[in-house]
């Protein structure tokens, strides 16, 4: 996925892993599988490519906007954390600057 594309599609459908992403963390103790976060975007966002909710995931652990960490690789069981103290809905997943 090319950066443009990545932008593109964080803008779309990032909004919607941020409010799961809170959700899990306030109600289920930051626990979900991969497969949750795919059909909570796509009963948000419309379909998406399989893959997509992932890559925006990994992206947006990777500029600061999340921390979570792999439970269990093989059952793609994943626990969210937290984030940074400004974490907005929205506002982060479609920028692409760099945390303060």
């Amino acid at each position: 996925m090319s950066d443009d594309h990545l932008q593109r599609v964080s803008a779309a459908i990032g909004p919607a892993i941020l409010a799961f992403l809170r959700e899990r963390l306030e109600r289920h103790d930051g626990l979900f599988l991969a497969s949750q976060l795919r059909d909570h975007v796509s009963a948000h966002c419309g379909p998406t490519a399989p893959a997509s909710a992932d890559r925006v995931l990994r992206d947006l652990r990777q500029r600061g906007q999340v921390v979570y960490t792999v439970v269990d690789r093989a059952a793609s069981l994943y626990r969210v954390l937290g984030s940074p103290p400004a974490w907005k809905l929205g506002e982060a997943a479609g920028a692409r600057e760099e945390p303060q």
